[in-house]
């Protein structure tokens, strides 16, 4: 078995290298997704390196994947949070000064359950742990096997209090040089790839709410993380791809299930890694000459061209 030092000298740069795929589910969606992707790659005989990592602020299922990172706040972090709330980022100080009744410790205990700024203010609290945990599962990838070139995958549902989040601020993590750098010490710069994303849109799961308020936070997060990611796309630090399952279209939402769609986005993760080299093989000249040149910007985000006398009542009221 190669060690990381042997991994990284200039003699191992003879061998024939592959790529190794990190995955990493963010929220109960993503967990979801990311146990379908498993499930597919042991059934496969594991024929590449894959390494999972579940974040979230819920910690159910964490047995179930090689890493986990456990973002729930806790009493002692919300008491720091409020003590010293210019210790943390922007997130943290104005969760602290405009909405305290977030830092209810018995609601946070609980997870996210759909509320963004807790996911983001948990970002900025655990910080280096997160750096910490993705650098193991990078070096533990690199035992794994040999490879060129890691891809992180994230897998998220756009529309939950922690995958909506997560599906930004880790983008933010992987394309930010200062914060990248922090993951990969050690190691070449260029090792760990541009990340790809595949989310579960919630557009069906939303109808099924039954009471007044969910639907509108449900929609207000998926609206919010697609302005997001639109705004990295138009500055060039977006996501190299992204794959939706359950976007709605011009003949209606897809009605399944959350389990059902999380079951194809996990089995739609796993084709493209199974996949990738032929996928990007016939993709240089096609897709990516397309996206390079005419990167996405947000206009098809369905909000936009709904006018508001026309909004349903679960429609998010958002300006």
């Amino acid at each position: 078995m190669k060690t990381i030092e042997t991994i990284t000298s200039n003699s191992y740069t003879n061998v024939e290298l592959s790529f190794a795929s990190l995955v990493i589910a963010a929220g109960g969606a993503g967990k979801s997704s990311a146990l379908a992707v498993k499930k597919q790659h042991q059934a496969a005989c594991s024929p590449f390196p894959l390494k999972v990592i579940a974040i979230d602020t819920d910690k159910t299922g964490f047995n179930e994947f090689d890493f986990a990172i456990d973002i729930a706040q806790t009493q002692e972090t919300v008491s720091a949070m409020v003590a010293n709330p210019q210790k943390y980022g922007r997130a943290c100080r104005a969760i602290v000064e405009n909405h305290p009744q977030l830092l209810d410790f018995e609601t946070l205990g609980h997870g996210a359950r759909t509320n963004r700024p807790i996911t983001q203010s948990s970002f900025e609290v655990y910080e280096d742990l997160i750096q910490k945990e993705m650098r193991e599962a990078i070096h533990s990838l690199l035992r794994q096997g040999q490879c060129r070139r890691i891809i992180p995958v994230v897998l998220a549902s756009l529309g939950g209090g922690t995958g909506s989040a997560a599906a930004v601020l880790l983008l933010d993590i992987f394309m930010d040089p200062l914060k990248k750098s922090q993951i990969v010490i050690g190691l070449p710069s260029d090792l760990v790839a541009r990340p790809v994303l595949f989310c579960v849109d919630p557009y069906s799961h939303m109808l099924t709410q039954t009471n007044d308020v969910a639907p509108d936070w449900i929609l207000a997060n998926a609206y919010s993380s697609r302005c997001e990611l639109a705004e990295y796309e138009k500055a060039g630090k977006g996501y190299e791809y992204v794959f939706h399952v359950g976007l709605g279209n011009d003949s209606g939402a897809i009605f399944s299930t959350i389990e059902q769609a999380c079951e194809i986005n996990g089995q739609l993760c796993w084709e493209w890694m199974a996949g990738y080299s032929r996928f990007k093989a016939r993709a240089v000249d096609g897709l990516d000459f397309t996206k390079n040149t005419s990167r996405y910007v947000g206009d098809d985000i369905p909000e936009n061209d709904i006018p508001k006398e026309f909004h349903p009542p679960y429609a998010a009221a958002i300006d």
